[in-house]
């Protein structure tokens, strides 16, 4: 259900004459995401204690939940799709697998190969980004990548 809803969203966005073949949704950070994290923690961390939270495990919490949203604000999710016509690079959302809108066709000689892998999730590179995809989409992105390149 989830995959077809995927596709049907990759459609939308596409030539309505072009058919899905396999697509993958996965997700970057900004390069600065670490220290944005960290900053938004800090601030957050000292607002609490100037605007009276007077336990540390509230100013705590305060800066998590601004790290957190440094976090979310500092990643960018993305759909590579595998078409009839060639291989394309979408926006998605962020709550949903979910196609947003078409970003770019990809060239057919785009280099797509892992880079590092743990127990949850894969980081591949594609053209001149890394991008991470949890486990489950691997055997989609190897598949699309044995047809690039």
């Amino acid at each position: 259900m989830r995959k077809a809803i995927l596709f049907r969203s990759i459609n939308r966005a596409l030539d309505s004459d072009e058919r899905v073949i396999e697509a993958v949704y996965m997700w970057a950070r900004h390069r600065w995401m670490v220290p944005y994290a960290i900053v938004a923690f800090v601030a957050l961390f000292i607002v609490a204690d100037l605007v009276g939270f007077a336990e540390v495990s509230a100013q705590v919490a305060l800066g998590i939940a601004g790290a957190a949203v440094a976090v979310a604000a500092t990643t960018e999710y993305r759909i590579v799709a595998w078409t009839e016509r060639g291989f394309y690079l979408l926006k998605a959302s962020r709550i949903r697998r979910f196609a947003t809108g078409l970003i770019d066709r990809l060239p057919d000689d785009t280099e797509m190969t892992p880079v590092e892998s743990n127990v949850i999730a894969t980081d591949w590179e594609i053209g001149q980004r890394r991008y991470t995809l949890t486990k489950s989409n691997e055997q989609a992105m190897q598949r699309i990548a044995s047809q690039a390149g």
